[in-house]
């Protein structure tokens, strides 16, 4: 099942190496395997929505991105979101909708991160990870949208959420 290259509490990261058969080829591969994650717009109002400014030690920058976790073992995909949405923001949502689920990165990653809508928030305490420093933002939604096209979000997972969810917008818009 792969070597273990490193283990927190939070997740575990194996290296798995193989061969496929490629045009008749015998090709090395590895992949990296770990926990399933979700990813959560929050919304505290119809219009304003909750990120995050993180940093982020592989690009050494804060950055602005939605919350989003791992899911743990034997947990439930909306119980993750409540967790991680609670832990990382104070925020407990009452309502959370699937949107969708993606690879986050299939040529190297096997795990799905799935995407979700979280609505009437709660305020609760923040209850960070020791690896965590996160600054809480509010931020209307039409805003995050104009800094994702200035380049100012930067964050695939946080650009395809909200992508996602103005384009469902805008259709169901046309709809009604």
């Amino acid at each position: 099942m792969g070597k273990v290259v490193y283990k927190s509490p939070f997740d575990t990261l194996r290296i798995e190496e193989g061969y496929s058969n490629i045009r008749g080829k015998r090709l090395k591969n590895f992949r990296i395997q770990k926990n399933d994650a979700v990813v959560i717009l929050p919304f505290l109002d119809k219009d304003t929505i909750i990120m995050e400014k993180q940093f982020r030690f592989a690009v050494n920058k804060k950055i602005l991105e939605l919350p989003a976790g791992s899911i743990d073992k034997g947990e439930s995909r909306e119980n993750a979101v409540k967790r991680e949405l609670t832990e990382e923001t104070g925020y407990y949502p009452q309502n959370v909708k699937f949107m969708f689920k993606t690879w986050n990165n299939p040529a190297l990653m096997d795990y799905f991160e799935y995407y979700y809508i979280a609505y009437g928030l709660i305020k609760k305490e923040i209850s960070l990870d020791d690896n965590e420093v996160i600054k809480v933002v509010k931020m209307k939604l039409n805003y995050a949208i104009k800094d994702l096209y200035k380049g100012k979000i930067k964050d695939t997972k946080t650009m395809l959420a909200l992508l996602f969810y103005d384009h469902l917008s805008k259709i169901n818009k046309k709809q009604a």
